[in-house]
């Protein structure tokens, strides 16, 4: 069935995406092709090139992806789903422009979703997209440059974080099986949950009945403070009596006062979060032990160079510019003197 005589703009506007021509678009809808041509000049789409004279995917590709501020690049091309999700049709596949994004900067399929971590929705610039593997690598880095503690083996859930652990963009760790359960079945989720939480809740009433302090309660099992108090106002168990807190002269103080020396060097963190607790500061024990070595900030993540996990001893820490550095003048040696048996 023919449509009617001067088609809607809208019905013009998604053609146009579709990738078809101008004359296409006139013959079909019956409107003028001047008008189409209009339009897709107003969109600033490109001009239609038949898909056989489209060699290569890569070349389609460029066709669609139109480069805009800061960098990013935005999808000209087909849509769908509520979500306006970008796809290419190409001979008779369908593709993810970001997934080809991926591909084309770093010469490998991706694993996993593919998605833009420069903070502009849907953006498929080659440098701007990252897959599954790619994101959490990144994230495992921010969470080591924040000092933070390691993840648990298993969620409150039980679910291997081996398998299911994932990391937010601030390095924060979740599960990924609760959130695929969440979707999928909430109601046995919710069931979980409760099974959790009163298990989590008979483990602290454990704890409070040998007069285990509550903060050592809270990080031993990972819950708020507050929770702790709860339970043992629900119990009608006396208050915790107060006692006296430590208090250090110095920084420097602080951070030895919680480390000990091990063999050739190495300096350990002795306690469970590798903070360094001074005048109601938090910092990482790695940049404390950095400054007071070098006299100077650390310049981005410090690590530790000598081959130690977790290593704090101020000697053995590295910044971004002494890594650097340090790679510079291996290049510089194997440049003299070639590999060295």
């Amino acid at each position: 069935m023919s449509r009617p005589a001067n088609a809607s703009r809208a019905d013009i506007i998604g053609m146009l995406q579709n990738g078809h021509s101008n004359n296409r678009i006139a013959g079909e809808l019956r409107v003028d092709k001047h008008r189409v041509r209009r339009i897709r000049e107003e969109l600033g789409l490109p001009a239609y090139v038949p898909v056989e004279q489209t060699r290569t995917l890569e070349e389609k590709w460029a066709l669609y992806a139109r480069p805009v501020d800061d960098g990013h690049v935005e999808w000209t091309g087909e849509r769908v789903g509520a979500a306006g999700t970008p796809v290419m049709r190409y001979k008779d596949s369908t593709y993810s422009p970001a997934a080809l994004a991926f591909e084309m900067q770093h010469g490998r399929q991706p694993q996993g979703y593919v998605i833009a971590d420069c903070g502009r929705k849907q953006c498929i610039a080659r440098g701007h997209v990252d897959d599954e593997a790619g994101r959490q690598t990144k994230r495992q880095k921010l969470r080591e440059a924040n000092g933070l503690t390691e993840r648990p083996d298993t969620c409150p859930y039980g679910h291997d974080q081996s398998v299911h652990g994932r990391l937010q963009g601030d390095g924060r760790p979740y599960c990924e099986a609760c959130k695929r359960e969440r979707k999928t079945d909430p109601e046995a989720h919710r069931e979980a949950r409760a099974s959790a939480r009163e298990a989590v809740r008979q483990d602290i009433e454990a704890l409070l009945r040998k007069n285990t302090p509550q903060m050592h309660i809270a990080r031993q099992l990972g819950v708020a403070p507050a929770t702790v108090q709860r339970v043992r106002e629900d119990l009608g168990l006396p208050a915790p009596r107060a006692g006296r807190r430590e208090r250090y002269g110095s920084l420097e103080e602080a951070f030895h006062a919680n480390t000990e020396v091990i063999c050739d060097g190495h300096l350990r963190w002795k306690r469970s979060t590798v903070h360094v607790c001074y005048r109601q500061q938090r910092i990482p024990a790695a940049r404390v032990s950095f400054e007071l070595h070098h006299g100077r900030p650390p310049v981005g993540p410090v690590l530790p160079g000598c081959g130690m996990d977790g290593c704090v001893a101020g000697g053995h820490l590295e910044d971004r510019p002494m890594r650097e550095a340090n790679k510079r003048a291996d290049k510089a040696f194997a440049a003299i003197f070639g590999d060295v048996a």
